[in-house]
């Protein structure tokens, strides 16, 4: 296989943080576009995007394109298009669309149209008609019509890639793991120093940081790709490109977790083990005004409520508590917190040094940090201190 163009979708906000991923593994011809980012490669580039990248959602292969003037010719092409390189002849399908000025009213009817001729193909060559699966396609493929242009394009990933694979229990306003790593990318931490989130819910910011501090890769636990059911798929190849792997058996560091919840709690204590992460990750049931102030220099990283998702009496008063428990117990320590909340962010009463605005879901947010200093402004130092943690 040549070079092929794909497309890399991410979370509004994280295109530099996945633009820099991409570059990284070998990507060429980088492009950063809305939510995505443009690249080309060959299969091994593709299987190490969906393998490697913290920060992708879902990795795209542009098969074709073709332009068109009416419904007819749109149906012929997509007649004529070799959908059986890709698709077995007992294999499943899906087809959605995003529609730009198009003589098309709705992505439901070109999806429909597509999904006839692929059929209709398949039927004039084996005699059957391949079935559909909206929840869990073999192959499926993505329309991108824009005018009377339309891209077609297979996805390589199956389900979202923000699904890692260690996630057995969820917090009820849970952060995405795919926003969870762009902001631990996007904050300048690179493991020099304890990772503490002292509102830890299902444990997420904790076994992203830690996987990105040992150098576990995103799809690690994952057990299926879009693309293991191609009849292109080259299981040699993907072995090789798990081979690249290079995950540390030990860092000098610990991640610390607490919260008020039990029950999160013991959501983050399966999770965590799940990612065979306990020797790291060290959790404990403690309210925030009970928390003592911390020895050696940290990295704060949390996800507070916003009110959206979790109903909470007073969020002006949480958040004041937040700033006043970080400048009174994390002294010498970076802090980075996430909120949609822009008013209730403001109690939290310290200077920002960063802001940067991401997306949880639907929900636009802020993130902000924090450098947290006592006295004259000397900043974090990089020590290392095992077990240092009240």
């Amino acid at each position: 296989m040549g070079k092929e163009t794909f497309i890399a979708k991410t979370s509004s906000g994280l295109e530099p943080v996945l633009f820099e991923e991409l570059t990284k593994l070998g990507a060429e011809n980088c492009q950063l576009l809305n939510r995505s980012v443009q690249f080309e490669g060959d299969f091994a580039m593709m299987y190490r995007a969906n393998y490697f990248c913290r920060t992708a959602i879902r990795i795209l292969w542009k098969v074709d394109a073709f332009t068109f003037e009416n419904n007819e010719q749109f149906y012929q092409f997509l007649f004529k298009f070799k959908s059986e390189n890709y698709l077995k002849q007992n294999g499943t399908l899906a087809i959605s669309a995003t529609l730009n000025n198009t003589i098309f009213n709705t992505p439901l009817f070109a999806s429909m149209l597509a999904k006839d001729a692929i059929c209709d193909h398949f039927r004039e060559l084996y005699n059957e008609r391949p079935s559909v699966d909206k929840e869990n396609p073999d192959v499926q493929f993505h329309l991108h019509i824009f005018n009377n242009q339309c891209h077609l394009f297979l996805d390589s990933s199956g389900e979202s890639l923000h699904k890692r694979g260690y996630k057995v229990s969820n917090h009820p306003a849970p952060i995405n793991e795919v926003v969870a790593a762009g902001m631990i990318m996007m904050s300048g931490w690179k493991g020099e120093c304890d990772f503490i989130d002292f509102m830890c819910g299902s444990g997420t910011l904790l076994i992203e940081a830690a996987m990105f501090a040992l150098n576990v890769p995103a799809g690690y636990f994952r057990k299926h790709f879009g693309f293991f059911n191609w009849n292109t798929f080259d299981p040699v190849l993907w072995e090789k490109i798990k081979s690249e792997e290079n995950i540390q058996d030990d860092i000098p560091i610990n991640f610390y977790g607490s919260d008020i919840s039990g029950r999160n709690l013991g959501m983050a204590k399966v999770n965590v083990e799940e990612a065979h992460l306990e020797d790291f990750i060290h959790l404990s049931k403690e309210d925030l005004v009970d928390s003592r102030p911390i020895k050696t220099p940290a990295f704060v990283m949390i996800n507070p409520p916003y009110g959206e998702r979790l109903e909470v009496d007073d969020l002006d008063a949480l958040y004041k508590q937040i700033g006043d428990t970080l400048k009174k117990n994390y002294t010498n320590c970076k802090a980075f917190i996430i909120s949609s909340d822009t008013q209730a962010m403001k109690n939290i009463g310290l200077k920002t040094s960063k802001r940067y605005t991401l997306f949880n879901g639907p929900l636009e947010c802020k993130f902000w940090g924090y450098d947290l200093y006592q006295g004259s402004k000397t900043p974090i130092v990089e020590e290392r201190n095992r077990g240092a943690h009240s």
